[in-house]
């Protein structure tokens, strides 16, 4: 597959989602503190060199000591920005959904997935760009799961806990395909995208005020996974067996979607009568759970299609969204559907599981992911970084 490389005349803070111009980037020096009171003091430089055009610096040399420095910060917030900012497209995709929905289980599978199992299917490489990911997706996500086989903990309010507001950031760099592609030793990059991940805390998605305060990101956003608990649903649990146990009851999935679009519209100044042209993929999280509710024949219990083969399945896709869909509705969420379908241009039903299987007192006893990366390539898809067809 092959794309051109965009670049955009303008980037956005990943952590303040400020918007600057690709000349409005400052530096810190990278000598010792000993040396330069700068780095001590974490003062931005001002970029003498990009002043007259609209080109980010890489580099420049510290006006105190004379020390070259390619340490970019956001002008806004002096955060250090990823070395690859304004070099190419900047996704952010946030995963929301209500208290105990799996965000964080989904976001762990998610990535090891991406990086381990569907990479060489589409030609990819995908990396953490700073070692704050890297540290944070392992401590927080990867090793309570795959290494400890422990269920990873309640995610805290970002009021209180600041990690929550640490974004994972990824480069996802496409390589030349084909016959050309073949032809080179070294293959040549047709596309790099900068994949920004944001785990919620469903305490902070209570209220749109809260939202406004401590989550940017929803606003700001290139695509909404919105996950769905199924064991949320009253009409789901009146099915399931009674030997089922079920969680406490929180937050209806319709509020949370109004909350969400109401947010989006006003930050953005999006009129009631436009659709909102942010991509949701809604997912139904723990579909291992509802084995007794549905068909075995289903084509939700098959696995997913697109990484086998090479590109995003549209046979498979509408199957499975229509399935989806359905089963929303057969649930009684009739509301949820109408609100989704109202509020945004282009959104899409996905059912998985990332676990695939009921903890036991904190344990995991068998990880058996299912059909997880199936909204991620479909997001990509739908920015064309993936291409798509049909079944003959």
């Amino acid at each position: 597959m092959k794309f051109n490389l965009r670049k955009k005349d303008y980037y956005i803070c990943p952590y303040c989602f400020s918007k600057h111009k690709l000349n409005e980037v400052n530096f810190i020096c990278s000598n010792d503190p000993d040396v330069c009171l700068n780095a001590r003091n974490l003062k931005p430089i001002v970029p003498r060199s990009a002043e007259d055009k609209n080109e980010m610096p890489e580099s420049i040399f510290c006006n105190e000591c004379g020390q070259k420095t390619n340490i970019k910060i956001c002008p806004t917030c002096s955060t250090e920005l990823p070395y690859s900012i304004g070099e190419y497209d900047n996704l952010i995709f946030t995963v929301i959904g209500t208290k105990g929905a799996g965000k964080s289980h989904y976001i762990a599978v998610l990535i090891d997935k991406i990086m381990n199992e569907i990479a060489s299917a589409f030609d990819y490489s995908f990396s953490a760009v700073d070692d704050a990911t890297m540290k944070r997706y392992r401590n927080d996500f990867y090793n309570p799961v795959f290494r400890r086989n422990e269920i990873i903990g309640v995610t805290h309010s970002a009021k209180t806990d600041f990690s929550v507001k640490q974004p994972l950031i990824y480069n996802l760099t496409f390589r030349e395909s084909g016959f050309f592609g073949m032809l080179l030793k070294s293959r040549m990059i047709s596309n790099t995208v900068t994949i920004t991940f944001f785990d919620t805390s469903g305490e902070d998605l209570d209220s749109e005020d809260m939202m406004k305060n401590v989550n940017k990101y929803i606003y700001n956003s290139s695509g909404l996974i919105f996950l769905i608990d199924p064991l949320q649903l009253e009409s789901v649990r009146q099915r399931l067996p009674e030997n089922i146990k079920l969680p406490e009851q929180n937050t209806e999935i319709e509020d949370l979607l109004s909350r969400t679009a109401n947010l989006i519209r006003k930050e953005n100044g999006i009129k009631v009568d436009k659709p909102i042209d942010i991509p949701v993929a809604v997912v139904f999280s723990k579909m291992d759970a509802l084995e007794s509710l549905i068909d075995s024949s289903s084509c939700i219990n098959y696995p997913s299609s697109h990484a086998r083969n090479g590109y995003f399945d549209l046979s498979d896709f509408e199957d499975v969204n229509d399935t989806i869909e359905s089963l929303i509705r057969s649930f009684g969420e009739e509301n949820f559907v109408n609100q989704l379908s109202s509020n945004f241009k282009e959104y899409a039903y996905f059912g998985m599981t990332a676990l695939g299987c009921s903890p036991e007192e904190g344990k995991i006893t068998k990880l058996k992911p299912h059909r997880v990366e199936d909204p991620f390539l479909w997001l990509l898809y739908k920015y064309k970084f993936i291409k798509g067809e049909k079944k003959k």
